[in-house]
């Protein structure tokens, strides 16, 4: 459509959309990275597996009988640690453990360790690799 002669046509101004920067940590190879399976919230890294007497991923049976295999690491990224820590029916003698949270879904992910050694086992069922999603 044209404008009157004379007249000035006022255009939208484009606006820049705000960015967020985030620095990430560059020792990681991201495609190894560990999600959380539900949110796909960042949980831990490839790097950070932890060798417990010699092996990094477990099955045990709770109480209840149910089944869980997990992965252990050294440290977690997107979790946060919930409930008082029990020795009660601990997969790993000599330490207690609490609940490990998704920090983003709350989705429970599996379980802090802490004794001789401070680790995180994590349901592997319940995370999923990112060069999986990703790809």
């Amino acid at each position: 459509m044209n404008a009157p002669s004379g007249t000035e046509i006022e255009l939208p101004v484009a606006t820049q959309p705000e960015v967020e920067t985030r620095d990430l940590p560059t020792t990681y190879d991201h495609a190894s990275n560990w999600l959380c399976a539900w949110c796909l919230n960042l949980v831990a890294s490839e790097c950070d597996r932890f060798q417990y007497e010699g092996r990094d991923e477990f099955t045990f049976s709770n109480p209840e009988g149910i089944r869980f295999e997990i992965i252990t690491f050294s440290r977690t990224l997107g979790c946060r640690q919930t409930g008082k820590p029990t020795q009660e029916h601990t997969w790993f003698a000599g330490h207690t453990w609490s609940f490990c949270h998704c920090a983003a879904c709350g989705q429970h992910l599996g379980w802090y360790y802490t004794g001789p050694q401070d680790f995180v086992g994590l349901i592997r069922n319940r995370i999923v690799r990112a060069f999986l999603v990703r790809n």
